[in-house]
């Protein structure tokens, strides 16, 4: 991130290879968000510092490739197929509803943060360094909110309503979404 902060770069490796078990590979996903999350909090809190390019590029690499293919993980397969597996009674619907609203909302703040961390990588700090702040901590603040509802509510529905055909079919998709060029 910063030189002075004495930080090393996160691997620039895209994301693993699908699990057989999508929802265990969904779960790696939602670590390595994380793991980003605290990557860019660092970056912020570094602000006296050079900037290092290679680690804004390592996190453009995930706002821009790895998480968009999570996204559509998540709403072309994992949800519409837990929405036709859930209960009649049960709130489900509603809360897949507002997780794929929140994914709009974090898209706008990606990119928002995308731009300045553009800055980063060709050596120049961000044109409005607060701004750049503000939209980090937003964006981290929702993604953990975000990803403690799918890490307790929703990927354990998974694992008990869909079918492993449910999840065969769910691992094929993800392995053809991570081999394309770009999120499908």
């Amino acid at each position: 991130m910063y030189k002075s902060a004495g930080l090393e770069a996160p691997p620039a490796e895209s994301r693993k290879e699908p699990s057989p078990d999508p929802i265990q590979f969904i779960l790696q996903d939602h670590d390595r968000q994380l793991e980003i999350c605290s990557g860019l909090e660092t970056l912020i809190s570094a602000s006296e510092a050079e900037p290092i390019a290679e680690w804004a590029v390592s996190l453009l690499c995930f706002l821009t490739r790895d998480l968009p293919r999570h996204v559509k993980d998540e709403e072309l397969d994992l949800f519409p197929r837990l929405n036709a597996r859930r209960p009649p009674e049960s709130n489900l619907g509603d809360i897949l509803d507002q997780l794929v609203a929140e994914h709009e909302t974090d898209r706008g703040l990606a990119d928002l943060v995308i731009e300045d961390l553009r800055a980063i990588a060709e050596g120049r700090p961000p044109e409005y360094p607060i701004r750049f702040q503000m939209n980090v901590r937003a964006f981290c603040e929702m993604q953990r909110r975000h990803l403690n509802w799918e890490n307790r509510v929703v990927l354990p529905l998974a694992r008990t309503l869909l079918t492993e055909e449910d999840k065969q079919d769910l691992a094929q998709r993800m392995v053809a979404r991570q081999s394309s060029p770009e999120p499908t």
